[in-house]
């Protein structure tokens, strides 16, 4: 049986960095509009190491146990260090995929932020056509909470997007 872990990024994360974060079939995920420079993802791992609750954000890299090797990325961002919250995001490496990797990872990422960072709460926006994503925040114990319609403007048209949260205690 293949075991995971997550571990911080580190500089020799960069070239998968680059190749995930500025491919445009990804930029919809992050409502994003434009690829990142080298330099910015140089900066950007040089500066994950900080205190989570000093930057309200971490950078997750999903690998096997015993290995090294990137299979995914798990977002923590926009922690709220009063009410005890944060947002959660997943990228899974496109050949990964539909292993159950984001699902280990999720569960991998509850346990941290239950026993270390002492969130109350997750949440996660998923797009109601993710079909894979829904599957995996409501296999994570994620309760859907509610929906925004024609939320995000996308080249194929608007999107709705599904609301989850997750709380350790329910």
């Amino acid at each position: 049986m293949v075991t995971y872990r997550l571990r911080p990024l580190e500089p020799g994360d960069l070239a998968v960095l680059l190749s995930w974060e500025n491919d445009p079939a990804h930029w919809i995920a992050g409502q994003r509009t434009s690829p990142f420079s080298k330099d910015t993802l140089e900066k950007y791992i040089a500066a994950s190491g900080r205190d989570f609750w000093e930057t309200g954000q971490m950078r997750w890299v999903l690998c096997e146990a015993y290995a090294d090797r990137p299979l995914g990325l798990i977002d923590v961002f926009g922690a709220k260090r009063l009410h005890l919250r944060a947002e959660v995001g997943i990228l899974i490496a496109p050949e990964m995929r539909g292993q159950g990797l984001a699902r280990a990872g999720m569960h991998l990422l509850q346990a941290w932020a239950r026993d270390y960072a002492m969130l109350e709460t997750l949440s996660a926006q998923v797009y109601t056509d993710n079909t894979a994503a829904l599957a995996t925040f409501n296999q994570a114990g994620f309760t859907r909470s509610g929906t925004w319609k024609r939320w995000v403007k996308t080249p194929q048209g608007w999107k709705d997007v599904a609301l989850f949260q997750w709380s350790p205690d329910r």
